[in-house]
């Protein structure tokens, strides 16, 4: 954009454009059509050599250190370029804390997703152990309640525990129990510590020879109570099948059983 042609000395000097020539604020076209007037007019010249001095003496009197020997004034194109660099530095900057943003914001929300299937788990697992504590206490106490049972019903038959004998055999991974009370020819059979039953299977116990004796059938349900089993013979042999209890027909002395078990009678 240039200077208009008709503009006089004071309308320049009003104009503000000398002070601004003078501290390099003018663009490159601006200064040329300055120094074109400054070269028409010799008292532009002396305005601007006035203008310098007195920014010298501003300078001095506030004690503002002049340029380091042999560094270049800048000119508009330099401050140009350096708002140009700067507002580059800026937008990369801004680049840079946005990307962190988001990743923290992935950190955020991945770790608030990590404490709430923590949280869900531990109360997955609480839940199961309050339902096994209720499933234990359950069956604990219906092997005292069939305990109490049969003390009672043998009670009338034996009179006395104290001939109760214990007999354990081992199991696959576990131990079948037997307590043996001989003078009423009665064992006392506990599951609890034989391998777990499948769907659909049952503990067929026979206290007599198989398919000559009625089996006692326990289920899962009554694996961790105990069986009372009526023994025959002076030397009888307990004998445990695994059976499905779906099949018609009950293990046959043929079957291999579980486990067996001789047990001594008294006469």
């Amino acid at each position: 954009m240039c200077l208009p042609q008709y503009m006089s000395r004071e309308e320049l000097k009003r104009s503000g454009l000398l002070d601004q020539y003078v501290l390099g604020l003018l663009d490159p076209e601006r200064v040329a059509e300055v120094e074109r007037l400054m070269e028409e007019d010799p008292f532009l010249e002396q305005e601007v050599a006035r203008l310098r001095q007195e920014l010298n003496s501003y300078a001095d009197a506030r004690n503002i250190a002049a340029p380091l020997d042999g560094r270049a004034p800048r000119t508009a194109e330099d401050f140009l370029d350096l708002d140009h660099e700067m507002i580059t530095a800026m937008m990369e900057r801004n680049h840079s804390l946005n990307l962190w943003r988001y990743a923290l914001i992935a950190i955020c929300l991945l770790l608030i997703g990590l404490s709430g299937y923590l949280f869900r788990l531990k109360e997955n697992i609480r839940g199961e152990l309050v339902t096994e504590r209720a499933i234990h206490a359950q069956d604990e106490a219906s092997h005292l309640l069939e305990l109490r049972r049969n003390r009672e019903a043998i009670q009338m038959t034996v009179g006395s525990w104290d001939d109760m004998q214990l007999f354990e055999q081992p199991v696959d991974t576990g131990i079948l129990h037997v307590h043996l009370l001989a003078g009423a020819g009665v064992a006392l059979v506990d599951l609890s510590d034989v391998p777990a039953l499948g769907e659909g299977e049952s503990y067929y116990i026979f206290g007599g020879p198989a398919g000559q004796s009625t089996p006692e059938i326990v289920s899962a349900r009554q694996q961790g109570g105990l069986s009372v089993i009526r023994l025959e013979g002076k030397m009888p042999v307990l004998r445990v099948y695994r059976w499905m209890t779906g099949r018609e027909a009950a293990p046959s002395s043929g079957e291999q059983p579980l486990v067996s078990v001789e047990l001594p009678l008294r006469d």
